[in-house]
């Protein structure tokens, strides 16, 4: 069975790209792969800013697989990874054979993408995989 990674933060542009990835494992029967990358930086990996932010993505892991079964998708699972977001979601999707990757936006300008690195931008450029980035809705 393939699967589809989906990049969830609790954000309103992660709670788009939830339910675009759930339409679309309902039409291709794919798993769901929820991941989030905890990692803040090398140095502080054992930090306590480190397990806040590995406490927040257990808890926002939690909440996405809650969304997706009462959607319907019942094969579903989680991963934090202690990695900076893109290359979490990159690590998993190559881990898992994904199907496609699929995150939300708010729709920052490509230069504001470019400059600051922001995770739909870094996924265009590195993916070797489809990436699907769902903007959040008016």
């Amino acid at each position: 069975m393939a699967s589809i990674v989906l990049g969830y933060d609790g954000s309103a542009c992660a709670n788009a790209a939830l339910a675009a990835a759930v339409e679309s494992a309902k039409a291709h029967g794919d798993a769901i792969v929820v991941a989030f990358g905890a990692g803040v930086h090398p140095a502080g990996a054992h930090s306590d800013r480190q397990k806040l932010v590995r406490q927040m993505g257990d808890d926002w892991a939690e909440e996405a697989l809650s969304a997706i079964r009462r959607q319907g998708v019942e094969d579903a699972d989680a991963v934090v990874v202690d990695a900076r977001p893109a290359e979490a979601l990159l690590q998993v999707a190559s881990e898992r054979k994904a199907r496609m990757i699929v995150v939300g936006t708010h729709g920052e300008r490509p230069l504001t993408g470019a400059v600051l690195g922001s995770v739909p931008h870094r996924l265009l450029h590195l993916s070797r995989v489809p990436v699907l980035v769902v903007p959040v809705g008016p």
